[in-house]
């Protein structure tokens, strides 16, 4: 006799894999480099309507300035609260967490210290696109474009370096 809990839904899971994970457009134009995967839910699927608030449902706060943030960034117009909840990570964006490498996209935003780290970008020198060179912009010899950035939170990123970032982006793509 099956026990009473057998019939519970699967708890929620990081993505697991031997390789680094990614949510998003498997060729995405545009790729968001960061350290921590969110908790999925079984079955989750990028193309879902419901992708980015079924993970912001499950995965708090912490996730939705993340994708706020990458929204506010990719949004083709103003209105980044609807491209968040029904186009990122269906249209041109994809998360890469704890990548060693640069995929292939034609931008890569990479999202911290300890994602640059990861990839060996930390303490490369760049073009800085702000005042406090929190943002820098990176050529690499390999013809790929690259902004270093602050984690996405709203503390380290705030509206000016977005505007920085997003234009940034629209002058590349």
């Amino acid at each position: 006799m099956p026990s009473a809990d057998s019939h519970s839904k699967p708890s929620p899971r990081p993505p697991a894999s031997p390789e680094p994970a990614w949510l998003g457009r498997p060729a995405a134009k545009v790729a968001f480099y960061l350290p921590n995967p969110p908790l999925l839910d079984p079955g989750w699927q990028h193309t879902a309507a419901d992708a980015v608030p079924r993970l912001i449902a499950l995965n708090g706060n912490h996730w939705r300035k993340i994708l706020t943030i990458m929204a506010k960034i990719c949004a083709p117009d103003d209105d980044w609260r609807a491209y968040r909840d029904t186009q990122l990570l269906k249209q041109d964006e994809q998360i890469r967490i704890g990548a060693g490498t640069l995929v292939d996209a034609e931008r890569h935003l990479v999202c911290g210290g300890v994602a640059s780290q990861a990839l060996g970008l930390h303490g490369t020198r760049g073009q800085a696109l702000d005042d406090a060179g929190k943002l820098l912009r990176i050529d690499t010899q390999e013809g790929q474009r690259v902004l270093l950035s602050p984690y996405p939170d709203y503390r380290q990123y705030p509206n000016l370096l977005l505007a920085k970032s997003r234009d940034w982006l629209r002058a590349q793509l």
